[in-house]
């Protein structure tokens, strides 16, 4: 396992009059290679649970682990662990500062003092990976559209070559067309180069089609951890915490109350697509 939670518990402010617990008895393991999706409802303790991933947080008691060691052991180095373990904040292109796209990419590079060579080696190939064209490169930042800065804030955390790749909320915010920039990105990160991805989503119809295993999250503590397919046969569950399932799921269901002869486990348009067309070639 890359990445593991035991019995983990987050208080914020715990001293004092306003504290509140964020994570409970978290026990979580995260393996290499796999695409996860991580849901709950706001409150529900994602983006608590994911800067404890690579030592942003530390736990109020219980133990993160980092391919077997803790983050709170004195011989931990986080600033190598932050490297390896990657997190895009929610609206990642408010971090973008330098002058040129180019720049911005390398400054996490230059920051592990890296020869030159090795630093621009880092930035042109995570620049060419997430789909950040050339003639920008020498561009403000600023002067592109909001898919084009999602990118570059991305591949300025894969510049640092990370093992894991957290995403809050990457897609927030944008049109049609550059949230599935987006996500293209990701699922080409995951297949070609093997990255483990995290992502924090809002979106059932993202998490079904992308995603091999979601968590989820409700009131601090882990109530699901499975497949798509399994998460969302508990359609009922997860509305009562304010969640839903993807459309189609929910088209699908409807139809099979009223006496369609549909499968269960359907989670993406394709497939539904296909099921339909089953259905209607028996009848």
């Amino acid at each position: 396992m890359i990445l593991e939670f035991k019995d983990v518990n987050y208080i914020y402010d715990p001293d004092s009059t306003i504290s509140s617990v964020a994570l409970k008895d978290i026990n979580l393991s995260i393996r290499e290679g796999v695409f996860y999706a991580l849901i709950g409802h706001t409150g529900s303790g994602k983006s608590t649970l994911i800067q404890h991933m690579n030592g942003l947080i530390q736990p109020t008691s219980g133990e993160v682990l980092y391919k077997g060691m803790s983050l709170r052991d004195k011989n931990a180095d986080l600033k190598m662990i932050r490297s390896r373990v990657g997190l895009v904040f929610q609206y990642p292109e408010h971090q973008l500062f330098e002058t040129t796209v180019y720049d911005d990419v390398a400054f996490g590079p230059k920051n592990l003092k890296l020869p030159k060579d090795e630093i621009d080696a880092r930035v042109k190939e995570a620049l060419i990976l997430t789909g950040v064209d050339e003639s920008v490169w020498q561009n403000s930042p600023f002067e592109l559209s909001g898919g084009q800065k999602r990118r570059v804030a991305i591949a300025g955390v894969l510049a640092m070559k990370p093992e894991v790749l957290i995403l809050d909320e990457p897609t927030a915010g944008l049109d049609p067309g550059g949230r599935d920039e987006i996500l293209n990105v990701l699922k080409r990160l995951h297949s070609e180069e093997k990255i483990t991805i995290i992502l924090v989503s809002h979106s059932m119809e993202d998490v079904a089609g992308y995603a091999d295993r979601i968590i989820v999250m409700n009131k601090g503590h882990i109530e699901y951890e499975d497949s798509p397919v399994q998460i969302f046969r508990h359609a009922e569950e997860l509305k009562n915490m304010g969640l839903s399932v993807p459309q189609v799921t929910d088209v699908l269901t409807r139809l099979k109350s009223k006496g369609w002869p549909v499968k269960d486990g359907i989670i993406t348009v394709s497939e539904a697509a296909d099921e339909i067309m089953r259905v209607l070639g028996k009848a």
